[in-house]
């Protein structure tokens, strides 16, 4: 995570949702918006203070940069970088970054209280790292460990080609389990529901990736 992802999803109306594996580091990215004395009884003690005012002062600036972003007149990563490359004291920097701690602080607190919200997504996080791990293993099909091509246009064939031969195998695992999941649910068998729902669809142990051969004697087809 950089220091303006939580800012930019939240202008475009998502919402950056990571998973934290050590609660007690996210402490340090906690902000505060009022003074320090406000948070005298709390169990946990706010990072530093944000500087709101700076934030109101520099809005002009930082709706330029959504609507440059909206307009796709540069990328995310583009401008992560150029404002990272800025001064330190630059304004605009500073407001957007102060801007990107509030919103991680909101939903640091709310990952921390909330149980539930914590367990969506690491199962959220653990479908992703399923869906990386079959593009890899489709990668590595016949002893190739990474993407085929000489050229930028070879690399994005051959990384699109790989995208859809993952989306094939998850729709047609989807199929699969659609039709358990009616037959289930017609039959009544609650514990095999139960079970269904453990399943992911990113699954690969059931393809052979180098396809089915017969061998057959041509006299003796059967």
């Amino acid at each position: 995570m950089n220091k303006a992802n939580f800012a930019i999803l939240y202008w475009f109306g998502m919402k950056l949702a990571p998973r934290f594996t050590d609660l007690q580091a996210q402490l340090k990215h906690l902000y505060r918006g009022g003074d320090q004395e406000e948070y005298a009884d709390f169990l946990t003690s706010p990072a530093g203070q944000i500087d709101r005012e700076l934030i109101v002062s520099e809005k002009d600036n930082i709706d330029r940069i959504v609507a440059t972003l909206g307009l796709k007149e540069t990328s995310q990563s583009t401008l992560v970088r150029k404002l990272c490359t800025l001064s330190g004291h630059h304004r605009t920097r500073k407001a957007i970054f102060e801007f990107d701690k509030l919103i991680r602080s909101i939903y640091t607190l709310r990952y921390l209280r909330d149980p539930q919200l914590q367990r969506n997504v690491h199962r959220s996080q653990n479908r992703i790292e399923e869906y990386h791990q079959l593009r890899s293993v489709i990668a590595q099909v016949s002893g190739r460990k990474e993407l085929i091509g000489r050229t930028d246009l070879d690399v994005a064939i051959s990384n699109q080609c790989g995208r859809l031969v993952a989306n094939v195998m998850i729709a047609y695992n989807s199929v699969l389990l659609s039709g358990l999941l009616k037959r289930y649910q017609a039959e009544g068998n609650q514990k095999a529901l139960d079970l269904l729902k453990r399943i992911s669809p990113i699954a690969w142990q059931h393809i052979h990736f180098l396809g089915h051969y017969a061998f057959r004697d041509r006299k003796n087809p059967d």
